[in-house]
């Protein structure tokens, strides 16, 4: 690690007391993983080439859940997508920064018992975290959480699909994750939302104590990980939902196409 990458990750994980404060001040901070290098061109590049394996590892891998039953990852559309990003970025110690409406969420932050206490100090409580709160919208924070991608043929594995040009207002509603690019087909996986999603409905489940949003909770609206992949056609791509043995026409015109915000991970 190069002097200068040391010197910019220990002025972001060290609180320093002002000089004209006598008494130091001990800030204790949460660590989901610590944040040992930053983000390079290099690291981007990996991200991309391994993107189809963490999507697989996702799908394929089981684990026994809090009654002792064997289970698969289930995740919503754009939880699928953090927890990809999350599995690269704690594996090679490189910070995340995201931001919701309701804050911005990092790797390292200043402890606060409300908002960390239920969350394990690994990558599993993070993502927990942010999904909590992290939407489909949220993918559209561009220059924040993402970067827009100009055009289908600049998709790269781990870009992301957002659904949103089939709704007034444009505001995005679903999430693919790129995991294959040609000049004829992109493949994706997806996670997706079981049951109705929309207010009031959900506003009506969470004052039962049942949130579909939290990843915690026993009312987690998230399915398993689904496959599909867009065939390029005389106009436009069709999409092939392998799931529900579906096809849709032209059907990738509807969505916006996105990047990781990588670099302003660093900042």
């Amino acid at each position: 690690m190069s002097a200068e990458v040391l010197s910019t990750l220990m002025a972001r994980s060290i609180a320093l007391t002002p000089k004209a404060e006598p008494t130091p001040k001990k800030v204790t901070y949460k660590v989901f993983w610590k944040t040992t290098a930053l983000w390079t061109d290099v690291d981007i590049a990996a991200y991309h080439d391994e993107a189809p394996l963490i999507a697989e590892k996702l799908i394929s891998e089981q684990y026994w859940d809090k009654n002792g039953a064997i289970s698969n990852n289930k995740f919503t559309c754009e939880d699928f997508a953090l927890r990809m990003l999350c599995e690269f970025s704690a594996k090679r110690g490189l910070p995340v920064k995201l931001k919701t409406g309701v804050r911005v969420y990092r790797n390292m932050e200043n402890y606060n018992a409300a908002e960390h206490d239920r969350y394990a100090s690994n990558m599993y409580g993070f993502s927990e975290m942010v999904m909590l709160t992290y939407g489909a919208p949220d993918m559209q924070k561009t220059g924040e959480n993402t970067l827009p991608v100009a055009a289908a043929e600049n998709l790269m594995p781990g870009d992301i699909l957002a659904q949103a040009l089939d709704r007034p207002g444009d505001i995005a509603h679903h999430i693919q994750v790129v995991v294959g690019v040609s000049a004829t087909r992109i493949d994706i996986r997806q996670g997706d939302t079981g049951g109705w999603s929309t207010r009031p409905y959900t506003t009506f489940k969470r004052m039962i104590g049942s949130n579909m949003a939290d990843p915690q909770n026993d009312g987690y609206a998230g399915l398993a990980i689904g496959k599909g992949f867009y065939e390029k056609k005389p106009v436009g791509w069709s999409f092939h939902n392998l799931v529900r043995n579906s096809t849709r026409e032209d059907f990738l015109k509807i969505f916006q196409l996105y990047r990781w915000n990588f670099m302003g991970f660093n900042k």
